[in-house]
């Protein structure tokens, strides 16, 4: 069976380091979900990899329109069916000049058609992210600047207009519920104490409060919001992070902020689990 599992976000949101920390996950066949066979051609998640490995997240993809795909046979550790799934990693960029130009490619709107599930990545403190403007104080600011221009779309609009394509063009699942959609809040490590035990919700109802009504309102999507640290750690503000990383490697870095049947959030060493749980496994 082949299952499309599409990632979407804006700028900096964390979709390709996922995915090159996603293949040495099921390679390593520890969590939730392994590798059933090995991929044809994975020249691209290893070259993310490979920045990963050496103590850097991987660049950011700006402003291409190459198809990137990574397409996996994986099975649970129980030995259910194999499934085929296809992970097409499409930039940060042309998702949200796609929303601002209300128009996707023909190709995307295929795959999202295939597709029976998804994950929504929005990142912790990128500065990629873009405020709904104050537009009393704005106009006043512009005024002095001589007509500036405004800072463009905010992130959490293009995230509800993300939300809606995937909305009405999700297939349903084979058994007929309901498509399913992960909301991976990256760069979960670089939030305190007190924040990470309220949990990736409540973050996003506090920073993104359009965006969290919205996943509220969702009738035709089973959605579920997770935190994802690909690497335990930042590798660019804490050099004890790189350092430790660069001695023992990749294998055991990194967690996904899972929530508990009684509401408290800990950390699951399982990177596989977002994907594990939209095909699910």
């Amino acid at each position: 069976m082949r299952r499309a599992v599409v990632l979407l976000g804006g700028p900096d949101s964390g979709k390709t380091n996922y995915v090159g920390r996603l293949w040495p996950e099921l390679d390593a066949k520890k969590g939730r979900l392994i590798a059933a066979q090995q991929p044809n051609d994975i020249t691209f998640v290893l070259e993310v990899a490979d920045h990963l490995f050496s103590g850097n997240f991987a660049p950011r993809s700006e402003h291409t329109d190459k198809r990137r795909d990574f397409e996996v046979v994986v099975a649970d550790r129980e030995g259910s069916e194999e499934t085929a799934i296809v992970v097409p990693d499409i930039s940060g960029e042309l998702w949200r000049n796609a929303v601002q130009d209300c128009e996707i490619a023909q190709d995307w709107m295929e795959e999202l058609r295939r597709a029976n599930g998804a994950l929504l990545f929005v990142r912790v403190g990128s500065d990629q992210d873009v405020r709904p403007l104050d537009w009393v104080t704005s106009q006043k600011m512009l005024a002095k600047l001589g007509g500036a221009d405004t800072p463009g779309l905010p992130t959490q609009v293009m995230l509800c207009e993300l939300v809606r394509f995937l909305e009405v063009t999700l297939a349903d699942r084979p058994d007929g519920s309901r498509p399913r959609l992960s909301v991976v809040v990256s760069a979960w490590d670089l939030v305190d104490p007190q924040k990470f035990e309220e949990g990736p919700k409540a973050y996003l109802q506090r920073e993104y409060p359009l965006l969290a009504g919205r996943l509220d309102d969702l009738h035709r999507l089973n959605v579920r919001v997770c935190g994802l640290s690909v690497v335990g750690g930042d590798l660019k503000a804490d050099p004890s992070c790189r350092d430790e990383l660069l001695e023992s490697g990749l294998d055991g870095h990194g967690w996904v902020a899972a929530e508990n049947e009684n509401g408290t959030w800990t950390k699951d060493s399982d990177l596989t689990l977002p994907v594990a749980w939209v095909i699910g496994r």
